[in-house]
């Protein structure tokens, strides 16, 4: 039952399983659900943003640790909760427009395929912190390259 529902919340229901570019799809639908929530409050408070974030972080950490034990795979590739993760810390204290969304997906996926300095050192942490960690450091370069974006284009 632990591994099951570590498994679901782990693979972002499922999404995780879907062959092609599952990281890519999870964080497209980050995007969309981001958007839907906005949509339907009319705004992201911050506050509610770095909590949703924090609290989506710890779990992905539990459940990545509980997945990679379970499959015997130190960073499983079913496991996109860390791309969850690093998408909602690629918006953070951005507009919700469409060309941030776009080029939030796009910019944290080129960090995390990328991973610079020091993303890819970030994965050799144990326990799931690893799976957490490279993709956080991703989607915060990309939040700075979008707030870079986004103070060029209304200078």
């Amino acid at each position: 039952m632990k591994d099951r529902f570590s498994l679901l919340l782990g693979t972002f229901i499922y999404i995780g399983m879907i062959p092609g570019a599952p990281g890519t799809y999870a964080s497209a639908a980050t995007a969309l659900v981001y958007y839907a929530v906005f949509r339907a409050c009319g705004r992201i408070l911050p506050e509610l943003h770095l909590s949703a974030l924090a609290l989506i972080a710890v779990i992905g950490t539990l459940v990545s640790a509980q997945v990679s034990k379970s499959r015997d795979d130190e960073d499983p590739s079913v496991v996109v909760i860390d791309e969850v993760a690093g998408q909602l810390a690629a918006f953070l204290f951005l507009p919700v427009q469409a060309w941030n969304l776009l080029l939030g997906v796009v910019f944290f996926r080129i960090f995390d395929i990328w991973k610079p300095f020091p993303v890819r050192q970030m994965e050799s942490l144990k326990n799931g912190v690893g799976i957490m960690a490279d993709d956080l450091m991703a989607g915060i370069y990309a939040n700075i390259l979008l707030h870079i974006v986004n103070l060029l284009l209304h200078w």
